[in-house]
């Protein structure tokens, strides 16, 4: 009886030391992270600006160039802060400023000096450095994930320690998904310089690739001038005209000819389908609706391939080696098209995914935009009622 006494308190005593340490080993991989949070919330006011690289699924590297401010308020529940955020874009057309003023989300043009008020959370609050630390502690905080300390790296001449936050990782159906966060500290001012997000997740049962490269430079902090009045919006913003946009074409018009090239260089004219069922998709790699329609589509062309169905996949901005990695990845079955933003004016597409659907005699037989539940019951009835047509 007394040896069973005293294994039972050996045992105790060694669970309470191992969930000890656990708890110690927890609290020092969060505390690595709060630490960081802490350094930049103890400023009233910081700035600075970054270059983010940027290349999800199969599509290009986006390349932005972003000036970020925050201003703390702590009147302010959402996020604490006043922001503001501008992002230029210098791989494609596209520069705004999210202007958070503590009572709602403006989104800047400073193309055509105008601006329009949104009710969705910004995702580029999400994406800055305030918004991923937050991120990476409330999710720490609700399950646990593994952080460690790496060798220091050398950027720009400066010594820079390294951590990693193993976010997820695990296995679905043999699949690896994964996300991974390097921090690299610069260890002269105890700032990040440089972030980047490596990781693989599922999407509409797709296995996607992810990556995301941060440099941050000219770090500003407390600085004097930054008051409430640095978040109103600029003088000669105003609200947008109210832009008229053009109908698709009606059923019955004749389909606009075109004549485009596959990535594989073979060229293709809408004038060479008389004769047969027409199916175009106007889609961009990564658009939510487009990558959902991939497997229904393969069904689909296998089921018609050889009875009279073709199917045109039309993309204005994917380049030539996005799409070839695209349809390798995705074992895409039927054709897509590449610089088609003549043929996107043409159709008056303005969203995306939309699909076109010309008889044959080439007029248009049906038209819809956007991807629902019932996509596959809906393109199977249209084409099975346009080649039943004589």
């Amino acid at each position: 009886m007394a040896m069973t006494c005293f294994v039972k308190r050996i045992l105790q005593s060694a669970l309470c030391l191992t969930v000890f340490l656990y708890s110690t080993t927890v609290d020092a991989q969060i505390s690595r992270i709060e630490n960081l949070l802490n350094k930049i919330e103890s400023y009233n006011n910081f700035s600075y600006q970054s270059i983010i690289k940027r290349k999800d699924m199969s599509a290009d590297t986006t390349v932005a160039h972003n000036k970020e401010l925050f201003l703390k308020a702590p009147h302010d529940k959402l996020y604490g802060y006043l922001y503001s955020i501008e992002t230029d874009y210098k791989t494609e057309k596209f520069h705004k400023i999210d202007l958070y003023t503590g009572d709602g989300l403006n989104i800047l043009s400073p193309q055509d000096s105008t601006f329009s008020r949104e009710k969705r959370p910004s995702s580029e609050y999400s994406r800055s450095l305030m918004g991923g630390l937050k991120f990476l502690r409330d999710r720490f905080n609700k399950r646990p994930f593994k952080i460690a300390m790496l060798k220091d790296t050398i950027i720009n001449a400066v010594t820079n320690s390294h951590l990693i936050a193993n976010v997820y990782d695990t296995l679905d159906n043999n699949d690896h998904l994964y996300s991974n966060r390097h921090y690299y500290i610069n260890k002269q001012t105890g700032l990040p310089s440089l972030i980047t997000i490596k990781g693989r997740y599922k999407y509409n049962g797709l296995v996607n690739d992810y990556y995301d490269e941060t440099q941050y430079f000219d770090y500003k902090l407390n600085r004097a001038d930054i008051t409430n009045a640095s978040f109103v919006i600029p003088k000669g913003f105003k609200p947008p005209a109210n832009k008229i946009t053009p109908d698709l074409l009606a059923v019955g018009t004749t389909a606009p000819d075109w004549t485009l090239y596959d990535a594989n260089g073979k060229k293709l004219s809408l004038s060479e389908l008389k004769g047969k069922v027409v199916m175009l998709d106007f889609y961009f790699i990564g658009c939510s609706g487009c990558m959902a329609s991939i497997k229904p589509l393969n069904v689909i062309y296998e089921k018609y391939q050889n009875k009279g169905l073709i199917i045109a996949s039309l993309t204005e901005r994917d380049s030539r080696k996005a799409v070839l990695d695209f349809e390798r990845r995705y074992k895409i079955k039927y054709t897509s098209y590449i610089n088609a933003d003549q043929v996107v004016k043409s159709y008056y597409v303005t969203g995306f995914p939309t699909f076109y659907f010309i008889d044959k005699e080439g007029k248009v037989g049906n038209v819809f935009v956007g991807y629902d539940d019932d996509f596959a019951g809906k393109v199977t009835s249209i084409i099975n009622d346009l080649l039943s047509k004589k």
